[in-house]
This record gives C-alpha cells, structure tokens and sequence, in this order.
C-alpha cells in the first residue's frame, strides 16, 4: 500500500494500549482498530467486581476518555469482525466484504469463553462472562433471579460468586477441581478460600461437573450434576476458561502453537514481517523467566500493547514486565507475583486469610520464581517484586518459614 497505516485486530485493553504507547513515543501514521465489540476498548476486570455489583458505572470501565481516538487520528471500527488476513497484498478482510489494507499489522483479538458443552448451555438466563455486553445482561438479571449457578473455580468464577452474592443471590458454586482457584498450586490457600466462601453462604461442590442444564418454556430452572446431584437455578454463569480468537489466521502462514497462539519474539514480530501479536493470543519469549508464555490477564495486555506501541513508533521497548496476576473476592485481595508456568518445587506458606495476610513464596531449584500475596503493603510487593525478577536464592528456609522475619531476609 502506498499509505503508512497501522491496523489493530482486536477491541480489548491490548489494542487500546498500542494506539496510545505509538502516540506516546511520536508515531505518526494514522490508526484503524477493527473490533467486534460495539463500544471503543475498556478494562475487563472491573466487569466481575465491582461493575456487576453497581459500585463502578459503566464509563468508568473504557480504557481511555471518549475522546481518545478521535484527537489520535485512531479510527475505530466496531462491531466489525476480521475474518482473514492476507499478508502478501497487506490487508485484512472483514465481515461486511470490505478489506482494510495496512503497513503494520498488530493481533489483539484476545480470547473467547469456552462453552460449557451440555445440554441446555444454549438456555435463555446461561451466561458466559466476558464482554461488557455479558455484564450488562448478568447485572440487569440478577435483580430479580434467586438462586444462581456459577460453573468453574478460577478469576470468572470465584469473581462473579462473591458479587452475586453480596448483591443477595444464593449461590451454587460448582467445579471439576478438587479445590477452589486450583491455579495458584496452594492447597492451604485454597482451603481458606473455600472456608470463606461457605462462611458467606455460597454453596460449593468441588470435584464434580455439570452433565446437563434444565429448563421450561426456554428459562433456565436447574442443572444436573455427574455425580447426579440436582440444582436449582435461574440464572448461571458458565467460567470454564477461554481459547484464543485467532481463527480468522487459519492459511495466513502467521506461525501458531497447538493450541492457536501467536508466536513472537522478543519485539513481539510474527513470522510474518510488519505483523506483531499482544496480550491473550500471543506467545512470547519471557526474558525474565527464560521460556515462552502465554499471559492471559490485565497486566500483561496493559504492558505489551505499550510496549508494541512504541516499537512501531522507532522505540527500543522490550517486554520487562515481572508478570502479576490480581483478583479481589468478598473484600480479599490477592495477587500473584512471577512465573507458575514452569513449575516449582518448594512451596512456603506463612499466614492465613483469617488473620488478614498471607504470603506464600514460591521456589524452583532454590530460587524465588513467584510469590501469592494477600494483606501486603506497597513496599513489601516493591521489594517481593524485586527479588522475583533477580530470582534471589534463598539462604535460610527457616527465616522464610518464620512470619517474625522479614520475607526478604531470607534471600541473598
């Protein structure tokens, strides 16, 4: 194409982020987001807390003031899904039949919810939970449902149990997991977590999955459990995970892993030339951690989606990010710090949710790979922070086991 022209699959945070970080760094070149989404990019994580609990309104969530994209030359088209790239003639094909053509090309399609798969998951009042669209409805339900079902242990999950919950809803939490947010590897933690969630009156059943979902009339009325338990509910939100949105590359010649992500290097380029990927789709090398990591939350959309930005403005402006993972559920706050993707082997626990603070120091081969904090000041997740991205070696496992000791005395 003749015109330098920037175009930006996905309407998330990531997509939000490159147009600002270019702008930033001096880019000049006019910007064309395409998303399906049918308002401009806004922050998922408030949609779980405290949007679904009326506590946040609705502007409050946009990644950017509504008047953004139009003082940055960013032209936004919503409500438009790419269904092919063609990266020799540089464009991209949209579901209307109209292509837009670009110099640089950045993948932000993010991820979709997966479906839970059984009959009666296409049940009027069965909700997926991802889109400000889906919270919308879920929060405009639950002021006359009674009795909600919510499917999975993990942030969805845990997340929006806790606000139907103080909204007054009864709650049945179900999962296949043996424990509640199964990924943070700590069964003490867990313990609490469950602990706290029966304390609140939310009925949890773990180990156990949903076989079908009832309903009269097309409204949801129940489910049936493997185990054969029966439910009632008339409202369900399913949480089961998500899969990447990268469909639309299918015979691009953009290179994937098995499961569809992007794989980028350092300076999150494609295999393609002037074709980059960020945030839930891409796969990219972590120089902190030595390997490669698909990081599917807030703080890493945030982070690559700058750092994309003002690459393609002339910036040197590689991923330096330690990863940190965030969630709040009944007034609990708790973050995760580093890198559980290549496994560990000693796991420190001291404190406890009931007495207001935790802190659990992940190790691998000796050395401090990731922490899971609750109740933590800013100086202390500073200086956590900290030994994580140097990944100190601990000296006395003692003094990390002694909740007396300063955690970062017990690392050199």
């Amino acid at each position: 194409m003749s015109e330098e022209r920037i175009v930006v699959i996905g309407g998330g945070l990531a997509a939000a982020r490159t147009a600002r970080g270019y702008r930033t760094a001096g880019g000049s070149a006019p910007i064309t987001i395409v998303s399906d989404d049918e308002v401009p990019p806004y922050n998922r994580p408030p949609l779980s807390k405290g949007f679904l609990r009326g506590e946040i309104a609705e502007e409050k969530v946009f990644a950017e003031r509504s008047t953004f994209y139009a003082e940055s030359d960013v032209e936004l088209l919503l409500g438009r899904t790419a269904r092919s790239v063609d990266t020799t003639a540089r464009s991209v094909s949209l579901d209307d039949g109209s292509r837009v053509e670009y110099s640089s090309l950045v993948l932000a399609s993010g991820s979709r919810p997966r479906p839970l798969g059984v009959p009666g998951d296409q049940l009027d009042d069965v909700h997926t939970y991802r889109t400000l669209a889906n919270a919308k409805t879920v929060r405009e339900r639950a002021e006359s449902a009674s009795r909600a079902l919510v499917v999975g242990g993990g942030f969805i999950g845990m997340e929006t149990t806790a606000s139907l919950r103080r909204l007054g809803l009864e709650v049945t939490q179900v999962d296949v997991a043996d424990r509640l947010y199964a990924s943070f590897q700590a069964p003490e933690l867990s313990a609490s977590l469950e602990r706290l969630y029966r304390e609140q009156g939310v009925d949890v059943i773990l180990g156990d999955s949903i076989e079908e979902l009832r309903g009269e009339d097309g409204r949801l009325v129940g489910a049936r459990t493997a185990s054969g338990r029966e439910l009632q509910a008339d409202l369900a939100i399913v949480g089961v995970g998500v899969s990447v949105s990268t469909d639309y590359l299918a015979g691009s010649e953009i290179e994937l892993d098995p499961r569809g992500a992007v794989i980028v290097n350092e300076r999150f380029a494609t295999s393609i030339p002037d074709v980059y990927a960020v945030g839930d789709v891409a796969r990219f090398d972590d120089p902190i951690f030595g390997h490669s990591r698909v990081i599917q939350h807030w703080t890493n959309a945030d982070h690559q989606g700058d750092r994309v930005g003002r690459i393609l403005a002339g910036e040197d402006a590689p991923y330096d990010l330690v990863a940190y993972f965030f969630s709040e559920v009944f007034g609990v706050k708790l973050g995760l710090i580093g890198d559980l993707d290549g496994g560990h082997d000693e796991l420190t626990m001291r404190g406890s949710l009931e007495d207001g603070a935790v802190l659990g120091c992940y190790l691998r081969g000796g050395r401090l790979i990731a922490v899971l904090l609750s109740g933590q000041d800013a100086e202390t997740q500073e200086t956590l922070t900290s030994l994580v991205r140097r990944q100190a070696s601990v000296q006395s496992r003692d003094a990390l086991a002694d909740p007396a000791v300063p955690a970062a005395e017990a690392f050199s």
